[in-house]
């Protein structure tokens, strides 16, 4: 399972430490003024400014960094790994959805929504930008990727026996999985024979 969260801000933790730095000093420099204006001018106006200043800013970090899509890709069976703890391979992980899914959610803050499951056997096609549509009418369209639909990437999948498309921003990891699912798919390992035959 591999898993990838985007918003529109693009964010990174060091870039979360530089907003919450500038937030700080944005707001006690404005504060600042605001108590000098309102002495200057012996009116509460200047308050009220700031606090709709205030009321956009957090609307606007909440609409950009806390509000984003997270793309979910089990491309592989779950793996045991080694755990010191008991000296031995555990299973950590057992998954919700089978192999081939994509799972596509709509995260505030942390907590996720599913909009979307696609399974493997009802994707059409993976486009990147530019790359033509496959041929066929498109009935639904949704974007789930925080960027430019120029730039996202574009699944086409059956749903109800329509063709349907999805704008997203996968990453190269991700890309990386959905071509070892694709390959997975396409050459089964054989089963092992049973019996010491050749």
């Amino acid at each position: 399972m591999f898993q990838q969260s985007v918003d529109r801000a693009r964010g990174t933790a060091k870039s979360d430490l530089w907003l919450f730095i500038w937030l700080i000093v944005g707001f006690f420099t404005i504060g600042t003024a605001v108590v000098y204006l309102e002495k200057l001018f012996s009116s509460t106006i200047p308050r009220y400014v700031f606090i709709g200043l205030a009321l956009c800013a957090l609307y606007l970090i909440y609409r950009l960094r806390l509000v984003g899509y997270r793309y979910t890709i089990f491309y592989k069976e779950a793996e045991p790994v080694y755990d010191p703890r008991f000296d031995d391979m555990i299973m950590h992980e057992d998954y919700q959805y089978p192999v081939g899914t994509l799972v596509f959610e709509r995260i505030v803050s942390a907590k996720g929504t599913i909009l979307l499951t696609v399974d493997r056997s009802d994707i059409v096609a993976l486009t990147a930008p530019g790359e033509a549509a496959p041929a066929g009418e498109i009935a639904h369209t949704a974007d789930y990727s925080c960027t430019k639909s120029d730039r996202a990437h574009t699944l086409f999948f059956r749903k109800n026996g329509e063709l349907c498309s999805l704008l997203f921003a996968p990453d190269e990891e991700f890309l990386c999985c959905y071509k070892e699912m694709l390959e997975n798919a396409a050459s089964p390992a054989e089963p092992v024979k049973e019996g010491g035959e050749e």
